[in-house]
């Protein structure tokens, strides 16, 4: 890679998983050129150990704003599902999802429940025929959303990414980012082979956004989840979401996942988090009992001091922004943040992006 390119482009992102691909596709799309520098030897290095399960959590409906904003992300990631998979084939499995709540949880968000499009409440019936093989107890709530969606983190990227390189997005795999320098008509990013500029920056660098220069007052640190792949001569007729889940694969294997822990980097599986998952596995499907686990995995999760994405510019930079701090939402919000980021780093416009994820709001305190 040149150390000083004849013509910086519009817009360098640091990190090419699928939040940095969507925002690649999206501004190439309004006609600016984009750079993507990613560190890995293949991309995507966490987004291809997500475990896929692709719907808004019910952990935010005290948020209606972000839950909101997460419902209408499932309807762009239902978009692109239509739109790629005839080009570049199949990255999602569209199912059901049943969510077991305790009785507790329903008595205090029980309101927020029936107005949040969540899904409809089935008794034993309806959970006999929504998951059959499942032994669950008769002391939850079980919630029935015919909407739910398994995406495959892998299948998905390498979608995102032919289109960008369609775009002409320039993609460098194998370039690590040492330090990002705002200069006054510029950015210097300083990569292991050398110097590039451009006239903006974006972090997309996942759980590795904060450190080595990149945005180091984000407070992103990384969550473990580590998950289960069993091959079974069971099926599953949805996914089931309780502490954990079971989901189907896109191909025929059967999904467990996933712990969330706070480990640092240590981005290996472990004897307790992987027993945990089985444990689960088969006590809420006995049928799993004999299935043969062929991937034990473990990602790095982005996650933020607010609990929320940060996606704006960074606090005290002009041409430095980031977006990063998705959580366990980032294949079902990646390419709603991309047009979020987009319109504002284009048109000026940041309307689209609740001001929960505005990084100087977040990070400066403001109120």
């Amino acid at each position: 890679m040149p150390s000083s390119p004849s013509t910086p482009p519009d817009f360098l992102l640091v990190g090419g998983g699928i939040v940095g691909a969507c925002l690649a596709e999206e501004l190439s799309a309004t006609g600016a050129s984009v750079v993507v520098l990613d560190a890995g030897r293949e991309p995507g290095r966490s987004t291809n150990k997500a475990a896929g399960v692709a719907v808004p959590s019910l952990r935010y409906l005290s948020d209606p704003e972000f839950y909101g904003w997460l419902r209408l992300a499932k309807k762009d990631l239902d978009a692109d599902v239509a739109r790629l998979e005839p080009e570049y084939g199949t990255f999602s499995v569209a199912r059901p999802i049943v969510r077991a709540l305790r009785q507790s949880d329903v008595d205090a968000h029980g309101e927020a429940l029936e107005g949040a499009g969540a899904g409809r409440w089935i008794d034993r019936d309806g959970l006999a025929a929504a998951g059959p093989g499942l032994k669950l107890p008769d002391s939850r709530r079980y919630l029935l959303d015919d909407g739910g969606l398994m995406v495959d983190g892998r299948r998905y990227l390498d979608a995102v990414r032919r289109r960008c390189l369609a775009q002409k997005v320039v993609w460098h795999q194998g370039r690590t980012v040492r330090e990002v320098r705002e200069e006054r008509d510029a950015v210097s990013v300083v990569t292991d082979e050398g110097t590039v500029t451009a006239d903006r920056v974006v972090i997309t660098a996942g759980a590795w956004t904060s450190g080595k220069g990149l945005a180091e007052a984000t407070g992103i640190r990384p969550q473990r989840g580590q998950m289960a792949v069993l091959r079974s001569g069971e099926r599953l007729g949805g996914i089931f979401s309780s502490a954990y889940y079971l989901a189907p694969g896109v191909g025929d294997d059967v999904v467990v996942g996933a712990t969330e822990e706070d480990s640092g980097f240590a981005e290996h599986v472990t004897a307790h988090g992987i027993g945990q998952l089985l444990r689960f596995a088969t006590t809420v499907m006995p049928g799993l009992a004999e299935s043969v686990p062929v991937e034990l995995r473990a990602g790095l999760r982005p996650v933020s001091g607010t609990g929320r994405p940060l996606a704006g510019a960074v606090p005290g930079r002009e041409r430095v922004f980031m977006a990063a701090g998705h959580a366990g939402h980032g294949l079902l919000s990646a390419r709603h943040t991309g047009k979020g980021m987009a319109a504002g780093l284009t048109e000026d416009d940041w309307d689209a992006l609740p001001y929960s994820m505005c990084p100087d709001h977040a990070l400066g305190g403001s109120a």
